[in-house]
């Protein structure tokens, strides 16, 4: 016999997606501090994390359906955050891999230039400050917030083509193994991911907004 779920409101899915964008900028610093040091069982941390999203992920998404099933009006315009549950298990998906990528890096030995270091580490930061205006944005709904997701999603972008460039000249230098260009690419296009289903976020929190006043 199947439980009754509780209505779901606009507060409880808003609190619900801003507890998933905790666990993803923690993910992603956990991430960084192995990248940049050693990858103790930190790592392990980071899995752990995922699967917490993934399972809020299915809660929600089941919660939401109900609602607006059998009360779509409890969530007003907020039903456009309906899909922040879903972007949010694609970027853990990506921080598990550019995790499973750091972790690779030291149990292999893979060589990474000290350029590339200073890149993916600045990624890394970049990409949790990017995840930070996001959940600013969600949390106050304002729109100067979500214009200034998409600036830094669009900085952000430009350092993945950056990065990647630099990486093409060392190629064809010489200067960068096989195996770390393998990992080094797979780490910028998780980052890339991580933009990309940010910048879609941003265009959801904007639906769920009120509608702009018309001056007078």
């Amino acid at each position: 016999m199947s439980m009754t779920l509780p209505r779901l409101t606009a507060d409880d899915l808003r609190a619900g997606v801003l507890e998933m964008c905790e666990w993803a900028v923690e993910m992603l610093r956990i991430t960084r501090g192995a990248f940049v040091q050693t990858p103790q069982a930190s790592l392990d941390r980071v899995g752990i994390l995922g699967r917490d999203i993934h399972l809020r992920e299915k809660r929600l998404t089941d919660h939401v359906a109900m609602q607006l099933r059998e009360a779509p009006w409890v969530l007003g315009s907020a039903e456009h955050l309906a899909f922040l549950p879903a972007a949010l298990e694609r970027i853990g998906d990506s921080v598990e891999a550019l995790a499973r990528c750091v972790r690779s890096t030291h149990r292999d030995g893979v060589p990474f230039s000290e350029r590339a270091v200073t890149e993916v580490a600045t990624l890394f930061t970049r990409g949790m400050d990017l995840l930070g205006a996001i959940t600013g944005a969600i949390r106050t709904g304002d729109r100067a917030g979500i214009e200034r997701v998409r600036e830094s999603a669009e900085v952000f972008h430009a350092l993945c083509d950056a990065a990647a460039a630099h990486h093409q000249e060392r190629l064809i230098d010489g200067d960068c193994t096989p195996r770390a260009s393998s990992v080094f690419l797979a780490m910028v296009d998780n980052f890339r991911e991580i933009g990309r289903y940010v910048r879609r976020m941003a265009a959801a929190v904007e639906k769920s907004l009120p509608a702009r006043q018309s001056p007078a």
